[in-house]
């Protein structure tokens, strides 16, 4: 069910329809730091959500659900190997004019990598594994489909070649339509998602290490 949740932090969104082969966002920023967090081996491989413990990806979120522009930061605190899949402990933290945090996992089997919560949905099945361009799947009463491997994206964070492209379907096209964005090495980049009376867009912005806490103060 798509809607709030109990934190008030939006759940159902909206999806501009983009057309061209590049998605345009705002004035790209190049930064080679930005890509130093991600291992040569894993952007080599095509990784298009890859799992590196201390990562944080900051959004950028605005929906037609509230006023002004939302900040969500993803954080991958922690990686587990288990038999026959990779667990990924994330916390989500969404900010506006106040703050929510959700802790939840992300799961890469043999078939799936899966996430337990979202900002778009509360959880899905991202992609198959391997993703290739045409592979279709069903999450009633979505229906996803993988559109390009070979997509371009240029956005806040920088210009990105060979995204992959996804199009959900909401309730097979009849609520709406939502396209997502997947960077080679980088991961979640965009999603314009489109229902039948929301509109909204998460933008990646940057990655970076998670922040240290803040020193207590002596007494």
């Amino acid at each position: 069910m798509r809607g709030c949740d109990k934190d008030g932090r939006v759940a159902q969104l909206g999806e501009r329809l983009v057309r061209n082969e590049e998605v345009r966002g705002s004035i790209p920023l190049t930064s080679t730091s930005f890509f130093r967090l991600i291992p040569k081996e894993t952007a080599m491989a095509a990784d298009y959500f890859p799992l590196k413990e201390n990562v944080r990806y900051e959004y950028r979120y605005k929906s037609t659900e509230f006023e002004g522009v939302a900040k969500v930061f993803i954080d991958i605190v922690k990686v587990a190997k288990k038999p026959g899949k990779l667990v990924a402990q994330a916390q989500m933290i969404f900010e506006l004019r106040d703050t929510h945090t959700d802790d939840y996992t992300i799961t890469r089997d043999a078939k799936w990598l899966t996430t337990a919560d979202g900002v778009m949905v509360g959880g899905r099945r991202e992609f198959p594994l391997p993703p290739k361009e045409g592979a279709t799947w069903d999450e009633s009463p979505d229906v996803n489909e993988i559109i390009s491997m070979s997509d371009k994206v240029s956005i806040k964070a920088g210009k990105f070649k060979n995204c992959m492209k996804i199009i959900t379907r909401l309730a097979g096209g009849d609520a709406g339509k939502s396209v997502r964005y997947y960077a080679p090495g980088i991961g979640y980049v965009l999603e314009e998602y489109t229902g039948e009376d929301k509109t909204c867009e998460l933008e990646l912005v940057s990655v970076s290490k998670i922040p240290l806490p803040p020193a207590k103060k002596k007494k």
